[in-house]
């Protein structure tokens, strides 16, 4: 057994970014324990050769045609399906995932919040009750639909949604929502028997607490989610960018938005240290998803994150539209702990 394969069996769930030519060897070697397969590109693949869906993002992959997000974990799943969801569980954790097509006569809040009143509803009567991190992605965020920016019009239907399932915005889940070039509203997500740990950035406001000029409701989400205290710990960071306080910092500049982002995101894990997460070996235990807005930004976006973790096992980087139209980059990451 490999280090890479020692380490998957060791966590309640990991995760690969895989080229097209790696991932069905992979997916066959897991088998039972794929959770969640996730495409990236602009060729929709429905399902992989060895039978497991793809919930599919039209997101451009920088270095590659496609990529695949699969995520693994410790003990076998069994499916599940019913109505807008499709996931997978085991006796630890569910992972879920919707696709909902946009237009006609629902507009974009109606729809993110018939999608969180569905998972809500699915959280009060499972083993499952607590969020811990959900990924959203849709199309044109930047764009005005019935007079709102359609990245406002989605907070205001997810927090509606959060206010009928009684939640409490202070435990929202860590999340991220990035503009696709096309397709359906699509949501996946983590959801465990235990309650994580909200973690907040002293760099920054609370995003559940922006005053309302950036929206008739708050982004509905925390800095990021400390998971599974009781075993190998897992820190789900959200997507993160050059904002300090509530504002966006250094407009025109993507070197020093990608700088300021690091640091957001390094001040957000020094939190979770201070609560207790071990601290993380970038080399083997950190993954990270880049969202950069412009092609051409990407090499500059990459030369500062190597700079920052060097070599990484895990990194994947997309070109999307970012919920602010003066953000230029915006970086996810997983961290584990280290596995005694």
């Amino acid at each position: 057994m490999s280090e890479s394969d020692t380490l998957v069996s060791a966590r309640l769930v990991t995760l690969k970014y895989l080229s097209m030519d790696k991932v069905e060897a992979y997916l066959q070697q897991h088998a039972d324990c794929v959770a969640c397969v996730i495409g990236y590109g602009a060729d929709p693949v429905a399902v992989t050769a060895t039978g497991h869906p793809v919930l599919w993002v039209d997101m451009p992959v920088f270095g590659s045609g496609t990529s695949y997000e699969v995520w693994v974990t410790e003990k076998p799943v069994t499916k599940y399906r019913e109505g807008l969801m499709t996931g997978a569980v085991n006796e630890d954790i569910f992972f879920g995932s919707m696709s909902i097509q946009l237009g006609g006569a629902e507009n974009l809040s109606s729809a993110a919040q018939r999608a969180f009143t569905s998972i809500f509803d699915f959280l009060q009567r499972s083993e499952y009750p607590n969020l811990i991190r959900v990924w959203n992605y849709f199309p044109w965020i930047n764009s005005v639909e019935d007079g709102l920016e359609r990245y406002r019009s989605f907070s205001v239907g997810r927090h509606e949604a959060f206010v009928r399932g009684h939640k409490n915005v202070e435990d929202s889940p860590a999340a991220c929502a990035l503009g696709s070039y096309g397709g359906p509203l699509v949501i996946y997500f983590i959801a465990a028997r235990s309650a994580g740990l909200q973690i907040e950035n002293p760099r920054q406001i609370s995003a559940y607490s922006y005053p309302k000029q950036y929206g008739p409701r708050s982004p509905t989400f925390s800095r990021a989610t400390m998971a599974f205290r009781d075993n190998p710990r897992v820190l789900f960071v959200s997507g993160t960018a050059s904002i300090i306080g509530h504002e966006t910092v250094h407009h025109d500049s993507v070197s020093m938005q990608t700088r300021e982002t690091l640091a957001n995101i390094r001040a957000v894990i020094e939190q979770a240290v201070l609560k207790g997460f071990p601290a993380v070996d970038f080399a083997k235990d950190l993954a990270l998803k880049v969202y950069v807005r412009h092609e051409r930004d990407i090499p500059v976006v990459m030369d500062i994150v190597r700079e920052e973790y060097g070599h990484m096992s895990e990194l994947v980087v997309l070109q999307a539209d970012i919920c602010r139209t003066d953000l230029l980059v915006e970086i996810e990451a997983v961290c584990w702990s280290s596995v005694q």
